[in-house]
């Protein structure tokens, strides 16, 4: 593990003081500007908004960038990636407002980020060791590449990654720490009847104030004590070295398999990429952990050196079973928005495994050309990173006309159209295409189902077209009616198709009898889900309406218990004598049971 400046022990207590003290003022004015709803001109929404993500961004580049007699380029560099993270709203829009500000905007603005505070860092401790100049000789692309070359070097970006990633979480671990024991002091307080502590901490504010302040003091104590970051970046290298071994041998066993299982068992868990994904990001770090920063702490073990060779070739496969998977779904279904930050992802790992094929199937020393190859990718995701973090794609838009242009050319039905996930989640492009729908397309069952979609509130509502189909035959070949089949009346047909119910798929009973007021519906696990056990919940009749209210009466084995008693007829209703307390005429809290249950049975002396 090479040592950087920011592992370097050094003693700076006017650091630790003013990190601190721009914590606390941080943290509260995260705290008075985290609500931007009461708002409502739009460009002022976006600027609070992006308020919290830019001081939050700019505080901690600033903590961790920070040398002595260098305040100026801490500052700016501060300014850059608090722009960066603070621009995922402003470009995007506001978080709660729809899915127009996605996740994943935020991930990549973050990673952007983090990518120029890290080659900052880099470049800012080789100048200061006098081995590259500070700044570019210009802005033509040669000259900035000459520059990139001499002051950014992998060993720098490697540690710095690690050096800020182990201050952070140790940084939040002494927040959390601190913000534990002021509770813990606060009720030792209240013991002897002070209770200003416990309601300070009441106030929003106050807790603010005394999670920045030790957060920043925290970054400010570790960045003095070098030596203890240098030591834990040490043994969670020596923890992933050892890892290594196992998880290649897992992964090979895995690859193995595939031609004999096939890659059914893949698709129907209906989670291929993000699994195969996390796969390789776990290869990428293990093999990362044993190739090391530099010649000196790269590992000398055959046994490690080929783990880590496997793991990198094990890349390849594992992306393109990725890559396969996403462009599947694509084909059945169209693009999403998901579908489309999966696609950005997936040419980015596919660059990588091909990268990281290319550098290990060499010659000898592929170790070097691995580090090499990590250096050019930090510069090629950190781009990447910082498009996606915008929207200059407009993932939303090219998703919608995909939609669209399928359901137009007949791939789709417009009976069998997801119109709601067009509304809910393809952002205002989506809007504003249902719009469109509803008012001017030829198709009069379009208009009629996009029309019934945009008066739609929430997610989980059903247009009342798409629950009608859902009552019809289609109900009729899963539905099995107990004590005996009725004609069932075509609210509660409609009702049981709910989310909470039947569903849309799922094989179902229905314990009802014409002229009750309730029916209990049991959703049956699907087949091939042998630990999976049935959903049986209680509907009621409210005034001749099928409410959208359901109890559960059991899970697991009570759940399955319930089902055998519904099946063999086992089902009564009761009367119960239950007491009301009344207060003022009126009922208040729950029914009481009888006087005779709730008296204390005496025990005999």
């Amino acid at each position: 593990m090479a040592s950087n400046a920011s592992t370097a022990q050094t003693v700076w207590p006017l650091r630790t003081w003013v990190l601190a003290g721009l914590g606390a003022l941080i943290g509260l004015a995260i705290d008075q500007f985290s609500d931007p709803s009461p708002i409502t001109q739009e460009w002022l929404r976006r600027l609070i908004a992006a308020l919290p993500m830019f001081l939050s961004t700019a505080g901690l580049a600033f903590g961790l960038s920070w040398r002595r007699r260098r305040p100026i380029p801490a500052i700016v560099v501060a300014l850059i990636c608090g722009l960066i993270g603070g621009g995922v709203f402003l470009w995007n829009g506001v978080p709660g407002d729809g899915p127009s500000v996605d996740i994943w905007h935020l991930v990549c603005g973050t990673i952007a980020a983090a990518a120029v505070l890290v080659l900052f860092q880099s470049a800012q401790d080789r100048s200061l060791a006098g081995s590259a100049p500070g700044a570019p000789s210009g802005i033509s692309p040669r000259a900035m590449r000459d520059w990139a070359h001499e002051a950014v070097h992998y060993e720098d970006i490697h540690g710095h990654l690690w050096t800020n990633a182990l201050l952070i979480g140790a940084s939040g671990m002494f927040m959390l720490l601190s913000f534990g024991i002021a509770h813990l002091l606060a009720e030792m307080f209240m013991l002897v009847k002070l209770t200003f502590l416990r309601d300070a901490l009441r106030e929003s504010a106050v807790v603010a104030l005394l999670c920045g302040a030790a957060f920043g003091a925290a970054l400010g104590l570790l960045r003095d004590r070098g030596a203890i970051i240098a030591a834990l970046q040490r043994v969670a290298m020596l923890v992933l070295r050892v890892l290594a071994p196992v998880v290649a041998l897992a992964l090979a066993v895995f690859l193995a398999a595939l031609p004999v299982t096939g890659l059914a068992p893949l698709w129907a868990t209906g989670g291929t990429t993000p699994i195969m994904l996390a796969g390789a990001v776990l290869a990428l770090f293990l093999a990362n952990a044993v190739v090391g920063d530099t010649a000196e702490d790269e590992s000398r073990s055959v046994l490690l050196g080929a783990s880590a060779a496997a793991l990198g070739l094990f890349l390849l496969p594992m992306v393109g079973i990725a890559v396969f998977s996403s462009g599947l779904r694509i084909h059945q279904h169209g693009l999403t928005p998901e579908r489309l930050w999966a696609l950005a992802f997936l040419i980015v790992a596919s660059i990588t495994a091909i990268a990281y094929a290319v550098a290990i199937l060499g010659p000898r020393g592929w170790f070097v050309r691995l580090r090499r190859t990590n250096r050019a990718l930090v510069f090629l995701i950190a781009g990447i990173a910082l498009l996606l973090s915008t929207p200059i794609f407009g993932f939303e838009r090219i998703a919608t006309a995909n939609q669209l242009q399928r359901l137009a050319g007949g791939q789709v039905s417009p009976e069998k159209f997801d119109y709601k996930a067009l509304w809910f989640d393809f952002g205002p492009p989506g809007r504003a295409a249902i719009r469109r729908l509803a008012a001017s397309s030829s198709d009069a069952t379009i208009r009629r189902l996009a029309s019934e979609t945009s008066k739609l509130t929430d997610r989980w509502s059903e247009p009342p077209a798409v629950i009608a189909a859902r009552a019809g035959e289609s109900l009729d070949a899963r539905l099995t009616i107990l004590p005996a089949p009725v004609l069932l009346p075509t609210s509660l047909r409609q009702r049981i198709v709910r989310y909470d119910a039947c569903g849309d798929s799922a094989q179902c009973l229905l314990r009802y009898v014409p002229g009750e007021d309730f029916a209990i519906v049991i959703a049956m696990p699907a087949a091939d889900c042998r630990e999976c056990a049935p959903s049986v919940r209680l509907i009621r009749q409210e005034k001749g309406v099928w409410t959208d209210r359901s109890d559960y009466l059991g899970e697991g084995d009570v759940a399955r218990r319930l089902v055998e008693q519904v099946r063999a007829g086992v089902v009564d209703v009761r009367p119960v004598m239950r007491r009301q307390l009344y207060i003022g005429g009126e009922a208040v809290g729950e029914s009481l049971p009888p006087a005779s249950e709730a008296q204390e049975t005496p025990v005999a002396p």
